[in-house]
């Protein structure tokens, strides 16, 4: 049997049934709305979650611009032997202030996207009280609140 023939009936967006018959407008199951609500929640989730993943770009470029930096002047202290007293250390003191940034604006992201704090704090093999003592206080500063233009 050759089934390249036959038109593809279309499948829900969110769980990926195929639809009935109907219209051929409709993109979700005929459920009472269950698909439709979740997909509509998923949308609101990933909108409010937009200023971390802004934030959290901007921390990864910054992380990787001061890597690119911290390298070039250490090899250049090492190849060429002209390494000034404390110059490993303050390379290592700058690359630990971005990382610590980096790791705020990632948990800020994780919970703007829903995560708990047992989740949040697995990774760092940390409890969850101790997370959301660490990192629970923290909050991305709006524009209005930093006092930039609008």
């Amino acid at each position: 049997m050759d089934d390249s023939g036959r038109e593809q009936r279309p499948r829900c967006l969110w769980c990926g049934e195929l639809l009935g018959e109907g219209s051929s407008r409709r993109r979700y199951c005929a459920r009472p709305r269950l698909c439709r609500d979740r997909a509509y929640r998923d949308r609101c989730r990933a909108k409010a979650a937009m200023p971390e993943r802004l934030a959290l770009a901007t921390a990864g470029h910054r992380v990787d611009e001061h890597v690119q930096v911290i390298r070039e002047v250490l090899l250049r202290a090492v190849l060429r032997g002209d390494a000034w007293p404390g110059i490993f250390s303050v390379a290592a003191a700058v690359l630990e202030r971005r990382t610590q940034d980096l790791v705020r604006v990632c948990v800020l992201e994780d919970r703007a996207a829903g995560a708990t704090w047992a989740q949040v704090a697995e990774p760092f093999g940390i409890t969850p009280d101790a997370a959301r003592k660490r990192w629970g206080h923290w909050r991305l500063a709006h524009r209005e609140e930093s006092g930039g233009n609008t």
